[in-house]
């Protein structure tokens, strides 16, 4: 099997191809990505494409390399910066289009996109519920989820004109984490950092907020066993993934040790404005998101069953780092 991996030195992207290079099945991985090849990703059958996918030119490098049996989109900028809100919608949206056309223009049998469920958007009518794959996807002001929902939309708008052969898998992830992400150093600080290194608290906006974390490991699997299955033509399927059970803030502080901080709902967004402001945005508190402080995104990842997958972690062993 011949793969071509977008976003191959992210941190997904990186514990996957990990993965895939003890494969025996794997002949051939891909991987393009804006920076250069990590050290902590290396192999005989791995060749890398250092390209901005918004950009043309990439295409013809990696043909080089193929054909592909499948392509797994990962490449998205996850943070905007501080007021280039715009320019990341643009690139996160054209990088996309790319990635997708050339799998169906090319005849790619799988396409698998990294989604995520920051889509559905985290508002009052998801207390106590988990969403399914029928519900809509209704973000409209965070930026990261917004942006996952403008691809998912524009994937189906293309897919729909198309009419491509390739089978598309969507996988809505809920939190990815893990003993390799959390072992990693980066300039972005991260929700699992600010949890366990930085607040010596955890805030409580809204005692019916939860959050669901899911294992690398169990990622890893998810991802393998799309691989494996026959393809089915000129199909599109949509899967949560995310473990059934979920973490409120009271039981993070309870696994990590620290008090809870109640603070008040109607200051959150007050604050994060002001975190945001004073940091430069460096501090990942872009006041349209701060209502996944006080409500909750929730998923049904059960589907999931239906190719034969079951959850190996829970998402206190996520949160903690377990192996």
């Amino acid at each position: 099997m011949k793969l071509l991996v977008t976003g191959s030195a992210g941190y997904i992207g990186t514990f996957l191809i990990k993965r895939f290079l003890k494969e025996r099945s794997i002949e051939k991985i891909v991987g393009i990505d804006l920076l250069a090849q990590p050290k902590a990703v290396s192999g005989k059958n791995l060749f890398w494409v250092q390209h901005d996918l918004a950009q043309d030119g990439w295409q013809e490098k990696v043909l080089g390399y193929g054909p592909f049996d499948a392509v797994i989109h990962l490449a998205f900028k996850i943070r905007s910066p501080y007021g280039g809100e715009e320019k990341i919608k643009e690139n996160n949206l054209g990088a996309s289009r790319n990635v997708f056309e050339f799998a169906f223009e090319r005849k790619i049998p799988k396409l698998i996109y990294s989604s995520s469920v920051a889509a559905y958007g985290a508002k009052k009518g998801n207390i106590d519920k988990l969403l399914k794959e029928s519900d809509r996807l209704e973000e409209k002001t965070s930026p990261y989820g917004y942006h996952k929902r403008l691809v998912e939309e524009m994937l189906q708008v293309l897919f729909a004109t198309a009419r491509p052969k390739t089978h598309v898998d969507v996988v809505r992830l809920n939190s990815v984490t893990g003993p390799y992400g959390q072992s990693l150093k980066s300039k972005f600080i991260g929700l699992i950092t600010f949890l366990k290194k930085i607040l010596p608290f955890v805030i409580e906006a809204n005692p019916a907020w939860a959050r669901q974390f899911i294992h690398e490991r169990d990622v890893e699997e998810i991802f393998w066993q799309l691989l494996g299955r026959d393809a089915r033509p000129g199909q599109i399927d949509i899967y949560n993934a995310a473990p059934p059970s979920y973490l409120t803030a009271r039981d993070i502080a309870k696994l990590l040790g620290k008090r809870v901080l109640k603070f008040p709902s109607s200051l959150v967004r007050p604050s994060f404005w002001l975190a945001w402001n004073l940091t430069l945005g460096k501090m990942p508190t872009h006041p349209d998101s701060a209502a996944g402080l006080i409500y909750p995104i929730n998923v049904d990842g059960s589907k999931l069953g239906e190719i034969g997958f079951r959850y190996r972690f829970g998402p206190g062993d996520a949160l903690l780092g377990n192996i």
